[in-house]
């Protein structure tokens, strides 16, 4: 898979909104940059418009810009190759579409999202959000989140965990189908029986991927599918 950084530069930033909000400014203006990292977001957000927290240091906040795949028909796998470098640089697992987890508590998650360059091409934008040095999280999110520092007792560099990212990104096979990337995300896959909550406020739990990158899940003992883009999160 292409890198990001073989069509452009990354620009490292000590405070932003978003590092997706910054790198869509980039791209829509026509300006070489191609990835932007920030020790801190006072506005970052995850998929709906779900709000990302942590202090300065505490967390790697990317985003990724991939021009390689201008104009790519099925952008949310560019996204889900992206979660599958993320967790096999730092030895976690994916849970579809976005959740990078470590023992079944969420560690970060990927946000992709689609911004026009100057020629009209769309490009895909793929934001990652990592937990990497919190010794704590507030009561609410203790039993469902995790950084790698609670997990693994250590100090993490969030740029060489860029670092790690790009270079996990550079052995993927091109993200053209699902059928090119499925043999590496069900390495870390752990999808099966995740519990989400759909559009229509129905209960689902997940049963695995299907042959675009859609999620097959079970309702009420019904067996249904669900795109990447549509409204679904993690219950």
């Amino acid at each position: 898979m292409h890198s990001p950084l073989d069509s452009g530069s990354l620009v490292d930033l000590v405070e932003v909104t978003s590092t997706q909000d910054v790198l869509a400014q980039a791209v829509a203006a026509g300006t070489p940059t191609t990835a932007i990292r920030a020790e801190f977001q006072t506005q970052g957000r995850g998929r709906f418009d779900r709000k990302w927290i942590s202090a300065p240091g505490e967390s790697l906040c990317l985003s990724l810009a991939f021009p390689a795949y201008a104009d790519h028909e099925k952008p949310w796998l560019i996204g889900m190759a992206v979660a599958a470098a993320v967790a096999a640089a730092v030895h976690a697992r994916v849970q579809w579409p976005n959740d990078i987890t470590l023992d079944g508590k969420k560690l970060g998650g990927i946000l992709t999202e689609i911004v026009t360059d100057p020629a009209g091409r769309r490009i895909a934008l793929v934001g990652i959000g990592l937990n990497l040095n919190q010794a704590q999280f507030p009561a609410d999110l203790a039993e469902r989140a995790t950084s790698l520092a609670i997990h693994r007792s250590s100090v993490y560099d969030p740029k060489r965990i860029t670092d790690q990212i790009i270079e996990r990104i550079k052995l993927l096979p091109e993200p053209l189908t699902w059928d090119d990337l499925r043999p590496v995300w069900m390495l870390f896959d752990a999808t099966p029986g995740k519990k989400f909550v759909l559009a229509d406020d129905s209960q689902a739990i997940g049963i695995g991927i299907g042959p675009e990158g859609e999620l097959i899940c079970a309702v009420d003992g019904e067996t249904t599918t669900v795109l990447a883009a549509d409204a679904v999160f993690g219950a």
